[in-house]
């Protein structure tokens, strides 16, 4: 049978899976709160200091207001991580519980993701932060943190999609875009190569081309075997109630930061390409494989746009029945993205129009995630999200 609707919108643990403290169970009653549902909060975080580092029309006080992002969503990852270890030191038992649920229960094994997507991201603005401000160890640092960073994303892909295939019975009718989140590791492994590449010499930047490119590839077909089904689920059934409305937004993800991927490592090609590349030299290749990006990644862009406008009026139709959980950092991670594949397609273009577009759109991310964080601080600080 399906999980629980509810608990496949994402807002962390169940009344059920709550346990009421006792002096024998009461250090596990307190971190058992922190779960993988959690890190979607350093996957916005995250995704909004990459946005203000790229985004057009930089000024000095962006920079900054950047790098304070990054060092607020370092310090979260970190605290996170040390809260979620206390838990499994407390009770070794959900380390399990966490990455597989046999009686699918709540849907925290989706999240896990969510850690993975966290660390690319953060990888993302050493690079991007820290490399200009470092010396050459960073950048050998960040090639072989890649590299760890892909193998283990990729087994943990291949395991948790077989444990899924193989030991769990969904009903098709409980389907949320949070069944994606296994996979969207790999769909940032593609931006995460456009960034890293642009600092590393090229015997390093050319693997790290092709693998950017492989992972993304990877990364957009599972999406679409999720899309057909996430399709047929909104046909067959009616809209996720109000609550679980903003969880809509991931959908938009993996199409934007498609995009953010085809046009940033095109644009790299004449970096990423082997030389000699098909026994000729790169340069001809590179720019044939730079406009082919660009208009691949244009004609996905509206794709993007469409999922990012129907999670829109779905949300705004829930009106005033919408309350604080986690599901609502689904309003700044994917929309990041979509962001993002702006920005590279402004970049392409040299447009002013698209460029001026990306401000405006950089400007409500960063109001967003003010909201968001505030919104659900105060619904921590009141009990009502645990």
């Amino acid at each position: 049978m399906g999980g629980s609707t509810e608990s496949l919108g994402g807002n962390g643990p169940t009344p059920q899976d709550r346990e009421k403290p006792t002096p024998s169970n009461y250090g596990f009653h307190s971190f058992r709160g922190f779960t993988w549902h959690q890190f979607t909060g350093t996957m916005s975080t995250g995704s909004l200091a990459v946005v203000l580092y790229q985004t057009p029309y930089q000024f000095s006080g962006l920079v900054t207001a950047g790098k304070v992002i990054f060092i607020i969503d370092l310090v979260f990852f970190a605290l996170l991580c040390i809260c979620i270890c206390l838990r499994f030191f407390i009770n070794p038992k959900q380390i399990v519980k966490s990455v597989y649920d046999s009686d699918q229960s709540h849907d925290e094994p989706f999240y896990l993701g969510a850690f993975g997507v966290s660390l690319a991201l953060l990888l993302q603005c050493i690079s991007l932060y820290g490399v200009p401000a470092s010396g050459p160890w960073l950048v050998k640092a960040c090639e072989v943190l890649f590299w760890i960073y892909f193998a283990c994303i990729l087994v943990v892909a291949v395991l948790q999609y077989q444990t899924l295939f193989v030991t769990q019975d969904f009903n098709l009718d409980s389907m949320t875009p949070s069944w994606l989140m296994p996979i969207y590791p790999l769909l940032v492994t593609g931006p995460l190569a456009g960034v890293l590449m642009q600092h590393q010499p090229h015997e390093s930047a050319s693997p790290i081309w092709i693998c950017g490119i492989a992972a993304q590839g990877l990364g957009w077909m599972v999406t679409v075997l999720m899309y057909a089904m996430w399709a047929i689920r909104l046909l067959s059934t009616e809209i996720p109630p109000p609550v679980m409305r903003p969880s809509m937004f991931v959908a938009v993800g993996p199409t934007a930061y498609t995009v953010t991927a085809i046009v940033a490592l095109g644009s790299s090609a004449s970096t990423g390409l082997p030389d000699p590349f098909l026994g000729e030299p790169p340069k001809a290749a590179a720019a044939t494989i730079h406009v082919i990006a660009v208009v691949a990644g244009t004609f996905l862009w509206l794709f993007a746009f469409w999922f990012f406008a129907l999670s829109a009026v779905a949300v705004a139709l829930g009106g005033r029945k919408l309350t604080p959980n986690y599901a609502w950092w689904s309003f700044i991670f994917p929309n990041a993205g979509l962001t993002l594949a702006t920005i590279q397609l402004g970049k392409a273009y040299d447009s002013p129009a698209i460029n001026y577009l990306c401000s405006v759109m950089t400007g409500a991310l960063f109001l967003g995630w003010l909201f968001v964080s505030a919104s659900l601080l105060n619904a921590v600080r009141k009990g009502k999200l645990g």
